[in-house]
């Protein structure tokens, strides 16, 4: 129903991340951009179930629990209302990436149930990056997507890590040091909190500069881990830092994001081993956009809102 009065309407874009133990609303402004409101959500952090439904949803596992939590939470005004007309779903790991060329629609589950696992109970979805040439191939509950559906039957989804790769992709040459250092492209680390009661997200990315006349480099590599220390991070950037033969003397390693503990630790951890190390600030990496100074917007968030609003 569209807004009448005196009041200016202005639309809101309404961002639903999911994860491992719940997940998190961020309603933004369109025109500004900027953001309104922010929440998390636990999975478990509701009341006992009182309702034949919610004690159904109750038994039929974490999916269940999880669309029962957000069937709740969108039930809210602040949340379902005619202001908001963009709605996007940022699913969590794990993602497979698969070659355009090698890339068949039709093929999508089978490709991620060989390289991920079994696929009962969920639909795979999947986010072209033609920059790239590259279809990043994720898994959402389907009871979570029907929930949300529900609510919202336009709502888009998206692999949290698709619209960030792609810009990370596009500026590797631009943050990377002017001043010769190392022939590769900078290795990216990212680290997103994943909740209260969830490990935090390692998120390594590697892109080839093999052409330079491409708009973009090809990805290289793209791996999450579930973290919950600085020497668990620091075990697996190294194993990809050495897989990739990366030499710690030339080429570079930047740490991106806001900081934080977990991040802090890192970064004295890597001094030892890296001396290319930097720390990219999100204005670094979104310059001259007013959502940078948002705190609370995590990297992958920010980059879908920034490429779709």
């Amino acid at each position: 129903m569209p807004a009448t009065g005196s009041k200016s309407f202005r639309p809101l874009s309404l961002s639903i991340r999911l994860r491992t133990d719940g997940f998190s609303f961020f309603v933004c402004d369109v025109q500004a951009p900027a953001l309104v409101r922010g929440e998390h959500f636990l999975t478990d952090d509701t009341p006992e179930a009182t309702t034949p439904d919610a004690e159904a949803a109750a038994s039929t596992g974490g999916a269940g629990r999880l669309a029962s939590r957000l069937a709740q939470a969108l039930s809210r005004k602040e949340y379902f209302n005619s202001q908001i007309d963009q709605v996007y779903v940022l699913a969590d790991g794990p993602f497979c990436h698969v070659p355009l060329e090698h890339f068949r629609r039709g093929e999508a589950a089978t490709l991620y149930s060989c390289a991920v696992g079994a696929t009962d109970g969920v639909r795979v979805g999947y986010n072209i990056l033609p920059v790239l040439e590259v279809a990043v191939l994720y898994a959402i509950p389907a009871e979570v997507e029907e929930t949300i559906l529900q609510f919202y039957p336009t709502a888009r989804f998206f692999a949290s890590e698709a619209m960030l790769l792609e810009r990370l992709a596009i500026h590797a040459p631009r943050l990377a040091a002017d001043d010769g250092r190392g022939a590769a492209l900078p290795l990216f680390v990212s680290v997103s909190e994943g909740g209260p009661s969830a490990p935090d997200v390692l998120a390594v990315y590697h892109f080839a500069a093999d052409d330079p006349s491409r708009e973009a480099p090809l990805l290289r590599f793209a791996n999450t881990f579930c973290v919950t220390t600085a020497d668990d991070a620091l075990y697996f950037i190294l194993n990809v830092w050495h897989t990739l033969g990366l030499d710690g003397t030339t080429d570079e390693l930047l740490l991106l994001g806001q900081t934080s503990p977990l991040l802090a630790q890192l970064r004295t951890a890597l001094a030892d081993y890296v001396v290319g190390l930097r720390h990219v600030a999100v204005g670094d990496l979104f310059p001259n956009v007013s959502l940078a100074r948002e705190a609370k917007v995590p990297l992958d968030l920010m980059a879908l809102l920034l490429n779709r609003l």
